[in-house]
């Protein structure tokens, strides 16, 4: 018995070892939101780390690459560094490789954006050469667009085209460094038709008033700065309409809630909703740990939410279709799963998957989506597609793993405004501190309940009416017959 007590502890140590260990490690970042009262609340992770994708079996490795196209789980990569456009997929296999335009007299210079269209026609801002550069799915070249053709554009001014994309019906929108007119828009053709949807700078009304009537003339010229803006980033979701950030915003024009972040319809129009408790900045504070956001990349989803990478704290800022906070997550640092330099976003189809470039990394930095996070997204997505009973039963499980989420109140209430339970769904904005859909509820509430007690009320107005008029008659007929009996007693 004390020898098989004695070999106890090896037998249970052999065991152990004989069993496949699962350590989880630390992620090496917050997640968080922002609620009603504009405090940052934790919550469950949305995404985690997953690895950090070096392409080391590339003969050449990446150099300082600037932008990224996820298609079908297919990355391709404008490798600035090495003048040159690699596709591969997750594995790290190098599946095709651009370096020259029309031929190899004809390199590609600094490429800084890349763009895939659904026919798989890839686009490149060729920017050392100041031109586009189409290629077909296989890389063969197409065609060059070249700078645009406008009296707008000062003669002296370089161009060099930094982002690209195009919509659906051909159009191709470009960024350009040092032309703050707007998006520079291509026809199909690749002729110049107009800038679109110049971002202005907020100028609070001090400002104007000092600068068109109180400052001199070399006062007015050294407030020249205050001008549209450059975008840093496009992107065109599935309704061809296109978001753009800005991410050379100043101090002032952070604390006044200027717009990052908007979303551009075909004439230029922002129509981005913000019905959110405040401003799409990022980030609502700035201390020494953490600055001001600044927005350098977007992608969407097809039901309306979008992710945005923040360059200045390595931060990715999940927003819905209305503009409400739903996390944000990541960090800058050395730590496996922190970024040094992120310059664009990405995700697969579903959005499972969340990817960040990183210029300094020279590598993508993958993120997996959460089973709250699944919860999170697809009652958004279920919402969109109409199914109320699919997205409340979402929204349910996001409580239950997450009791203080005040957007999953708000996503119940949604839901059950959408069935006609307009007295649920008010309890659920109350809940969730949302105020304007709590009004729209109540108007509806009031509403239904006129619509049902129409016949009842309007039998308590008659009677109502009615009860005064019939005392005001019985005491006529009574006075009158009391002046009856009293004439006749007289008689």
């Amino acid at each position: 018995m004390k020898k098989k007590f004695l070999w106890a502890p090896f037998a249970i140590a052999l065991t152990l070892l004989s069993e496949p260990l699962t350590v989880k490690a630390e992620v090496p970042y917050e997640t968080y939101s922002y609620n009603y009262y504009s405090e940052d609340v934790k919550q469950p992770h949305v995404y985690i780390y997953e690895e950090t994708l070096n392409f080391k079996n590339f003969d050449t490795p990446l150099s300082s690459p600037q932008d990224m196209f996820v298609k079908d789980d297919i990355f391709y990569i404008a490798d600035t560094g090495n003048s040159r456009i690699v596709k591969t997929d997750p594995s790290g296999e190098l599946l095709l490789e651009i370096k020259w335009a029309s031929n190899e007299k004809d390199p590609l210079s600094k490429p800084q954006g890349v763009f895939v269209t659904d026919e798989g026609h890839i686009y490149v801002a060729d920017s050392g050469n100041g031109r586009l550069v189409e290629y077909d799915g296989n890389g063969k070249f197409l065609r060059t667009v070249g700078r645009p053709v406008t009296d707008l554009i000062d003669p002296d001014v370089v161009y060099v085209p930094q982002k690209v994309v195009v919509d659906h019906d051909g159009r191709i929108y470009v960024t350009a460094y040092g032309i703050n007119l707007g998006l520079i828009e291509f026809n199909l053709e690749g002729e110049f038709q107009s800038f679109m949807g110049a971002a202005q700078v907020s100028v609070s009304p001090f400002q104007y008033i000092w600068k068109n009537y109180f400052s001199t003339k070399e006062q007015r010229a050294r407030m020249a700065t205050i001008v549209p803006t450059e975008y840093s980033n496009i992107f065109v979701d599935e309704n061809n309409f296109i978001y753009a950030t800005i991410n050379n915003l100043t101090n002032a024009d952070m604390m006044n809630g200027a717009d990052a972040v908007r979303r551009l319809n075909p004439t230029g129009k922002d129509i981005l909703r913000r019905l959110g408790h405040y401003a799409i900045i990022g980030d609502l504070y700035k201390s020494e740990d953490n600055k001001w956001s600044s927005f350098i990349d977007i992608t969407a989803t097809d039901y309306g939410c979008y992710f945005i990478l923040d360059n200045a704290n390595g931060k990715v800022f999940g927003y819905d279709y209305d503009g409400n906070s739903l996390f944000v997550f990541g960090r800058n640092g050395n730590r496996e799963g922190n970024v040094m330099n992120a310059v664009a976003i990405g995700a697969n189809a579903d959005a499972s998957m969340l990817y960040i470039l990183d210029y300094q990394l020279n590598g993508i930095l993958s993120f997996s989506v959460t089973d709250y996070g699944r919860h999170l997204l697809d009652a958004l997505r279920l919402n969109d597609m109409g199914d109320s009973e699919g997205s409340i039963r979402e929204w349910e499980e996001v409580l239950r793993l997450n009791s203080n989420n005040e957007f999953a109140y708000t996503g119940l209430g949604k839901s059950f405004l959408a069935n006609g339970e307009y007295k649920k769904a008010m309890e659920y904005f109350k809940s969730g501190n949302n105020k304007k859909y709590y009004s729209k509820a109540l108007y509806y509430h009031r509403k239904e309940l006129m619509e049902k007690n129409f016949g009842k009320i309007m039998a308590l107005l008659a009677v109502l009416v009615l009860i005064p008029v019939t005392v005001s008659i019985v005491k006529k007929i009574k006075r009158w017959a009391g002046e009856v009996k009293c004439d006749m007693s007289k008689n």
